[in-house]
């Protein structure tokens, strides 16, 4: 292994290989650094939306463990399922996932070192060295895919001020009646935290169950979260590796680049505020990172703030919205709830965002004089 690499990523998730990919496809050499053995559990509730396997061109059938069609919700004892005719959603387990789109990314060249935690990452002259303990490297740019709590985000100075959500998930194991139940179906359940919402994914052998709300609910994250087990009939059921984790939530105009170092995905505070999915903005701003990334090796590292330039025009508005529909789900739930059962116009909108032949952009716009509430809500 070389010491010195165009760019190094830290960081081999969703964000981190579909960069390193990106970047080696068109002839530049990466390394990948992990700091765990891949493959690594990771918690999350694993729902690969249709817009975020167009933009990965893959074909989910190698990974997926189950494909959602519709969606049963819960609230206040009232309860609807609603099936949609194309897909929405595909269900993974992470730990395939990811270590599938890290392989992909080695099979073109990428180089990687797992089980290899980041210390320090330091701009020097004409380059920048990411040190890890006991090895050290130099590259022209350093990106950061590291998630919560990025290395690299800490020692450039960059998302010292993010809004926090929380979740606690788990995988349940169920009889096979019960995965025939849930077959094809995501589930979501109201109420049970203000702003937040529980889940149910169903996976190839297991469900996927949890819960996640703003960070001042976190102490009662727990009991709301077997509150909503017994409200599925679950809560005698084998829980497996269940985990909480961070929801790391980018605020307005914040950097995202410093010098030779750039962040992507949850490391850039990229969750969507409203569902506090982060699959989707992970693999967008890699995608966009990467031509600018190989035009900053040509021309210098201040081409990064096109990179700046890129997020601020194409995802920061979408982050805005969906802020802007969490508060009007926050403040009436019941509401919305009630729209989205009885208007099949409205379902198919929350289907098309999901398949990405909609944005939140184009939903407020679509609420003609509605929208200016949204406008209110987006302050």
């Amino acid at each position: 292994m070389k010491s010195s690499y165009d760019v190094v990523v830290v960081g081999a998730g969703v964000a981190g290989a579909t960069l390193a990919y990106e970047l080696a496809s068109r002839g530049a050499e990466v390394l990948v650094l992990e700091k765990e053995t891949l493959p690594r559990y990771k918690a999350c509730a694993g729902g690969i939306t249709v817009r975020t396997a167009h933009l990965l061109e893959l074909d989910m059938a190698l990974v997926a463990r189950n494909v959602v069609h519709g969606a049963r919700v819960f609230y206040g004892g009232g309860e609807f399922t609603r099936w949609y005719d194309k897909p929405l959603m595909y269900t993974v387990m992470r730990d395939e996932f990811d270590h599938f789109l890290m392989q992909r990314a080695q099979e073109i060249g990428v180089m990687l070192l797992d089980n290899a935690p980041v210390g320090e990452v330091k701009e020097e002259a004409g380059c920048v060295r990411v040190a890890t303990k006991d090895s050290s490297f130099s590259a022209q740019i350093a990106a950061g895919a590291d998630g919560v709590g990025s290395v690299v985000a800490a020692c450039s100075g960059l998302m010292t001020q993010l809004s926090w959500g929380l979740a606690l998930e788990a995988e349940i194991s169920v009889p096979t009646q019960k995965l025939i139940q849930w077959d094809s179906l995501m589930g979501l359940s109201l109420g049970y935290l203000r702003g937040g919402y529980g889940w149910v994914f169903p996976k190839k052998d297991h469900l996927s169950v949890g819960i996640g709300g703003s960070r001042n609910q976190a102490k009662a994250l727990k009991s709301r979260y077997l509150a909503i087990l017994a409200s599925l009939g679950l809560e005698n059921n084998p829980v497996i590796k269940l985990r909480s984790h961070w929801l790391p939530v980018r605020r307005r105009r914040q950097a995202v680049y410093r010098g030779r170092c750039l962040l992507l995905g949850d490391a850039a505070g990229l969750i969507d505020p409203l569902t506090g999915e982060g699959i989707h903005h992970a693999v967008k701003s890699a995608k966009m990172a990467a031509p600018i990334i190989l035009q900053s090796l040509d021309e210098g590292a201040e081409q990064l703030q096109k990179y700046a330039d890129a997020l601020e025009r194409e995802i920061a508005p979408e982050l805005t919205a969906a802020r802007a529909f969490r508060r009007l789900f926050t403040w009436f739930p019941g509401l919305c709830y009630g729209m989205v059962e009885d208007s099949d116009r409205l379902w198919r909108a929350c289907c098309r965002l999901l398949r990405g032949e909609e944005t939140y952009l184009s939903l407020k716009r679509r609420l003609g004089p509605g929208r200016i509430l949204v406008d209110l809500l987006s302050l």
